[in-house]
């Protein structure tokens, strides 16, 4: 589909430029107004719209290390079947939060 695909970099664009205006500390201009925009024959008006929290957390998705303690006989568990802790810490938090990522995340 051409109009999804777009809509989708349309979007991708907008969260892009907001990203920049808010680092910079610029003010984000109001948007559009439909009923102000001319368009010729063929062409069509659609809102496009970015979530700039999930953008932001996608953007800066570094790892930060995290110094914490658990009892010694739960690690000595946990190391003998192989856990990996970063990962099991980062879902836990996930479901605490209850933050849901998708992994076709739209901006």
């Amino acid at each position: 589909m051409v109009v999804d695909e777009a809509i989708y970099m349309a979007r991708d664009a907008l969260a892009s430029w907001l990203d920049y205006l808010l680092d910079e500390k610029e003010v984000i201009p109001n948007p559009s107004e439909p009923n102000k925009i001319i368009l010729e024959n063929g062409q069509f008006i659609t809102m496009i719209d970015a979530d700039m929290k999930a953008y932001r957390r996608r953007k800066n998705s570094r790892a930060v290390k995290k110094t914490l303690s658990i009892p010694s006989w739960l690690n000595e568990e946990a190391e003998s079947q192989n856990v990996n802790f970063s990962a099991i810490l980062q879902d836990a938090l996930k479901v605490h939060l209850g933050i849901n990522e998708t992994k076709n995340f739209n901006p």
